[in-house]
């Protein structure tokens, strides 16, 4: 009324207060509308900011680390298990980012090797041997590691003044070879080894580092050492029927064989042919394929690993007529072995310094087994007309005999001298 009023005498129509009504109506709709378009701009600049920030301090926490060499063992990494969405979100960003350390940080470690072989080229075997009529001893165990157990392996074996080390795979569980090599060192160009699974399986670097630091072409091999014919098998590469290591084996075995001046064939292998129940089972296609090719060429021992723990079978011949895992035993005695008359020993020798496999029990045709650390000792005495082989495990504490067995048999030169 007021204002009908004051608009009729300051004489303007009443069409003009509609008018000017929508006006200021209009003026303040469009100022509620800029004022809503700003609290809409403000709320989405906040949230971008935050994302901005939140990504940023991700990417800070997620910032590259290396890994211990070391760690693990050569064993696998178990992921996280269960848990929300929200956690398997999260676990999947950090497992993208440690993939990507992952092939930083073994780009690293190859580079590292690639470098350090030239070091250990040093480190291959004379197999020349000396006189060959003379006799030698030689230290033979694998599944080393390079803990301090492994160290008092080496120690005990420097105590025993080996002529050589016979190595029987899973020599270093870490990325490279580099800690092995250095533990190794009294015994360098004293040193031969066989491979075995961490040795082949755990990247190529590594694997060049043992072939290039051994002068080694392939895998497997052997050489003459006095009067004893070693052959070092590859297990971890293709053996079957027809392949290249196949008829490398079956055709120096059978020179081998022929050789008068060869008394002993020793053959080496870190897949084992027979073990007592352990953590791994013997490799059934390996023995079938070898074991009966070794008994025709007449094989007097054969050193195996893979199982950390020691086994040694009496005296057997391969079971050709029945379960071959149960082979036949041709001499049920400790020791005192004649080989023109018995079978072929095998010693599994895991106990270079890794943690023992468990021993559920013994096989009837293992004459002896435990779980020390310590190694074979397999010392050659040459004699006419007969020599002998003697087999001493040495545990580490207080360098105890543990086992012990003699091969003899007679030598296939008379014209031999002691």
């Amino acid at each position: 009324m007021q204002r009908l009023l004051f608009n009729m005498l300051d004489g303007k129509p009443d069409n003009y207060l509609y008018s000017q009504g929508n006006e200021e109506m209009n003026l303040s709709l469009s100022l509620y509308q800029r004022i809503g378009i700003i609290i809409g701009f403000s709320a989405i600049f906040l949230i971008i900011s935050s994302n901005v920030l939140m990504n940023y301090e991700q990417t800070l926490l997620a910032k590259p680390g290396k890994d211990n060499p070391g760690k693990g063992h050569g064993k696998n990494n178990k992921g996280d298990r269960g848990g929300s969405d929200q956690k398997a979100d999260k676990n999947a960003d950090k497992n993208a980012d440690k993939k990507a350390d992952k092939k930083a940080d073994q780009q690293d470690s190859n580079e590292e090797v690639q470098v350090k072989t030239t070091i250990y080229k040093g480190f291959s075997f004379d197999s020349n041997g000396g006189n060959a009529g003379k006799g030698f001893n030689f230290a033979t165990v694998g599944d080393f590691g390079c803990s301090k157990n492994a160290q008092k392996t080496i120690d005990n074996m420097k105590e025993n003044k080996p002529e050589f080390v016979f190595a029987l795979g899973d020599l270093s569980y870490q990325k490279s070879a580099n800690c092995w090599f250095d533990i190794m060192s009294p015994f360098k160009n004293k040193a031969l080894i066989t491979l075995g699974f961490h040795d082949v399986n755990d990247g190529q670097a590594k694997l060049d580092q043992y072939l290039k630091s051994f002068a080694l072409d392939k895998p497997y091999y052997s050489f003459d050492y006095g009067k004893v014919h070693f052959i070092v098998m590859a297990s971890e590469s293709d053996y079957q029927k027809g392949s290249a290591q196949y008829s490398f084996i079956s055709e120096d075995l059978k020179k081998a064989s022929e050789n008068k001046d060869i008394d002993w064939t020793v053959v080496t292998t870190y897949g084992p042919f027979y073990t007592s129940p352990s953590t791994h089972k013997a490799e059934k296609d390996l023995r079938d394929i070898y074991h009966p090719i070794f008994e025709k060429y007449n094989v007097d021992l054969v050193l195996q690993a893979h199982n950390h723990n020691y086994q040694r079978t009496y005296p057997i011949s391969y079971n050709s007529a029945g379960d071959s895992s149960e082979p036949i035993v041709t001499n049920q005695n400790t020791t005192g072995y004649n080989n023109n008359t018995d079978g072929t020993v095998f010693a599994l020798v895991g106990t270079g310094g890794e943690s023992f496999y468990p021993l559920a029990n013994q096989a009837a045709y293992v004459a002896n087994q435990f779980d020390k650390f310590g190694f074979l000792n397999i010392d050659i005495s040459n004699g006419n007309p007969h020599t002998k082989l003697t087999g001493t495990f040495f545990d580490n504490k207080g360098n105890d005999i543990k086992d012990q067995f003699t091969i003899e048999k007679e030598i296939k030169n008379g014209n031999q001298t002691n």
